[in-house]
């Protein structure tokens, strides 16, 4: 009996892991999944209105994405230094400059083949990485990586490393070197959103 419950234990376990590896997997393919898919129905009007491809990325991207940690991350040290109101369009600004990359990115898509490899564990927070490649004919394989983060029962994007450039680590070192040079209360006040 003992050996059973172990067994089952252990069962559980796997499994768990099993599950957990394949819902952070999932949530990449099938948000992909769905933009592709309003992609190849409404390409014309999209790639024509810039409100319609946010609003659409409003929809299905923005809940997979934790901009509110990515923000922090990529303002490093500055981050405790502004209020709340500050931090808040801060988040807002940033979340509208990265929708509109990846935006851009997906509307260059174009019946290109995605394949996806086996998620891996990232450091030692839990963090796991979702790795995309697109293939286009002629051009060489564009490599995606989803540096993603559970919380609150959910996998959420922490960074998006494109071609092996991380995005937060890209823009923490344009961010650290623009504030250096202007100040943080000037840099703030100028970005995009906050200055509205």
């Amino acid at each position: 009996m003992k050996r059973l419950s172990i067994l089952l234990t252990l069962l559980y376990m796997i499994s768990s892991t099993i599950v957990g590896a394949a819902e952070v997997d999932e949530v990449v393919r099938d948000t992909t999944s769905q933009v592709l898919q309003q992609l190849a129905e409404d390409r014309a009007s999209l790639e024509a209105d810039p409100e319609i491809i946010q609003q659409v990325m409003n929809e299905l991207i923005t809940p997979h994405f934790d901009f509110e940690l990515m923000s922090e991350l990529v303002l490093g040290s500055h981050w405790q230094a502004l209020d709340d109101s500050k931090q808040t369009c801060f988040v807002s600004g940033f979340r509208n400059l990265l929708v509109e990359r990846y935006a851009y990115i997906l509307l260059s898509y174009d019946n290109h083949e995605i394949t996806y490899e086996s998620t891996i564990d990232l450091g030692d927070k839990g963090y796991k990485l979702v790795r995309q490649t697109i293939t286009r004919e002629g051009v060489t394989p564009l490599p995606i990586d989803y540096a993603m983060e559970q919380a609150a029962g959910t996998w959420r994007v922490v960074d998006l490393i494109i071609d092996g450039v991380s995005l937060v680590r890209n823009y923490l070192g344009m961010f650290q070197s623009q504030i250096h040079i202007q100040g943080l209360e000037y840099f703030i006040d100028n970005f995009p959103v906050c200055n509205n």
